[in-house]
């Protein structure tokens, strides 16, 4: 699930507690620590490539990797 959707559930389910105690916790929480968002090493490489070069790179995986061999192994 991406971040985005992740916000948005976490956003729905904060506009329905009717509990002030939870209110007052969460409060606390979100002032306690600094808000910080480091990513994943592997975030860095999303969205570099287009949907066609993206396509291409399935392609020549299938082409050259999903082969099978009945003469080796």
């Amino acid at each position: 699930m991406d971040i985005q959707t992740r916000k948005l559930r976490l956003i729905e389910a904060f506009l329905k507690i009717k509990d002030n105690s939870i209110l007052d916790k969460m409060e606390e929480l979100l002032r306690s620590k600094p808000m910080t968002n480091p990513k994943p090493e592997v975030d860095k490489f999303v969205g570099i490539w287009s949907k066609d070069e993206a396509e291409e790179i399935k392609k020549v995986i299938a082409e050259g990797c999903e082969q099978i061999n009945e003469e080796d192994w």
